[in-house]
């Protein structure tokens, strides 16, 4: 149905629904997945938006409007609910409903002049953060979209304000809702990682729970070990703290163990920041051995080891992981739900030796008060439910198609590989030297292709020639046919 003006004056409109004429402006469906209050709201935008109808033209009243779409009037009034709510319309007391007035917008060449997003690592962690449905998002370190619908589906937030989950509209406590640390601590206990909800604080994510860490254990000028390669945001946190950072060579089975021995015996350091699993980016796995090894040098040279386990839960088989052979004595055990049930539900946590656990809190209640309620309600339902480990088994079961197939396409455009396959997320790989990375990353982003150099993930700004791949978005026909004429021009 078409919104249709009639004049009645020189400065109003008066607006009536028609059946006919140009009924395909406001055709609603029934057989469709989205809600008519959204279809309805949706109408009215466009309508606004392309001019037809403009700033004052009064709307249809809610009666009306419903009983010409065959809607409840209910329908109709929260569909123009929304609409006033968004500054698309006005409400006026005993006159109906209006197209509102636009305001003054900043002028296009201020917009024009912003700014570019530029190539570091914070631009990185932007540019992956933003919502663009046309990005090919290559260098992501997040799984696509529609990969998180079955984890958590709509149903869980209407039984968390009905069911036993009464708690999710009230304050959280500090160190974190106690079935939520108590469903944590069972699992880490299932990974022979001795822990219970004493150990366990939750936190916004991995990433508050490494500037709490490093809040409470470093001090301007503290020697810092981290992995080269290695996560790239971890580096950005922990120079903010004034650190030295220092390199240990990442190798295919974990850490280069005679530089890190090396490094401990000249920078006596304060703690080492380490990923056991699916490392990030090169997707290896750190072997007993090196797991051993690292923890002998942290007792001899007192330092503790912060193991990042984000991905672990991703992992296909027995693992063996730090917390499992020192029983938190001298790790600190940090994991996050964001990564795989969704990155909107920031929510991480940090297991650890009780002593600690309680200056985290402290230092949580100073800077955020405590967490969500909402989200951590969220996760716990997920967690009881069932879904998560269904979830993650499908996920790891998509990630080994979905890598091969990566792999496959990208060595077909010139990148380079290492001969051990890796799992998980990422792929790690290598461009000719005659390609300018940097360049390349550049002309991908006016593609809207997003690409992750290297040379971010290094500390010590090497591994200038290699970019990590998201295997979940690396195999498109445009990324691939990029890169293949980027290396072809360059050799």
């Amino acid at each position: 149905m078409g919104l249709i003006p009639q004049h009645t004056d020189s400065h109003s409109f008066s607006w009536v629904v028609l059946a006919l004429g140009s009924a395909a402006l406001f055709e609603l469906s029934r057989e469709s997945a989205v809600p008519l209050v959204d279809q309805i709201a949706e109408r009215i935008t466009k309508l606004v938006h392309h001019g037809q109808l403009p700033a004052g033209a009064r709307l249809p009243s809610i009666r009306k409007l419903a009983r010409l779409v065959a809607a409840s009037p209910f329908t109709v009034v929260d569909a123009y609910d929304r609409l006033v709510a968004r500054g698309v319309i006005e409400s006026r007391a005993g006159r109906g409903f209006f197209v509102a007035r636009r305001r003054p917008t900043a002028p296009l060449a201020a917009i024009e002049a912003l700014p570019d997003p530029g190539a570091d690592a914070l631009a990185l962690a932007r540019v992956a953060l933003s919502q663009s449905t046309e990005l090919i998002a290559a260098g992501s370190g997040f799984l696509p979209e529609n990969w998180f619908l079955e984890a958590a589906p709509g149903g869980v937030l209407m039984r968390l304000s009905r069911g036993r989950h009464g708690q999710a509209w009230l304050p959280c406590p500090p160190q974190g809702l106690p079935e939520l640390r108590e469903q944590i601590a069972a699992r880490l206990v299932q990974h022979g990682i001795a822990a219970g909800a004493a150990n366990i604080t939750t936190t916004f994510g991995a990433s508050q729970a490494f500037d709490l860490l490093a809040r409470i254990l470093l001090g301007p000028g503290d020697a810092v070990l981290v992995e080269d390669p290695g996560y790239f945001v971890l580096f950005e946190q922990l120079r903010a703290h004034h650190v030295q950072l220092i390199p240990v060579p990442r190798r295919a089975d974990g850490p280069d163990l005679e530089a890190l021995e090396a490094a401990c015996r000249a920078h006596r350091p304060r703690a080492f920041f380490m990923q056991t699993l699916l490392h990030n980016p090169t997707g290896g796995n750190a072997d007993p051995a090196s797991c051993h090894r690292v923890l002998s040098l942290a007792e001899q040279y007192g330092f503790a080891v912060v193991e990042d386990d984000v991905y672990g839960d991703l992992y296909d088989g027995p693992a063996v992981r730090l917390a499992q052979i020192d029983g938190l004595r001298h790790v600190i055990y940090v994991g996050s739900y964001s990564k795989l049930i969704g990155p909107a539900l920031r929510v991480g946590f940090v297991a650890a030796d009780p002593a600690l656990v309680s200056r985290i809190v402290e230092r949580k209640v100073l800077s955020v008060l405590s967490g969500s309620a909402l989200l951590e309600s969220f996760v716990s339902e997920v967690l009881d439910s069932g879904r998560y480990k269904r979830h993650v088994d499908q996920i790891r079961m998509r990630l080994a198609r979905m890598r091969s197939a990566a792999r496959q396409a990208l060595e077909s455009a010139g990148i380079e590989f290492e001969s051990a396959a890796g799992e998980g997320i990422f792929l790690w790989g290598r461009v000719p030297e005659s390609v300018p990375v940097t360049e390349l990353v550049r002309r991908a982003r006016e593609q809207s292709i997003l690409l992750a150099r290297g040379s971010l993930f290094s500390p010590s700004q090497g591994c200038g020639q290699w970019l990590r791949f998201n295997v979940a978005h690396s195999a498109s026909a445009p990324l691939v046919r990029f890169l293949s004429e980027s290396v072809r021009a360059a050799a």
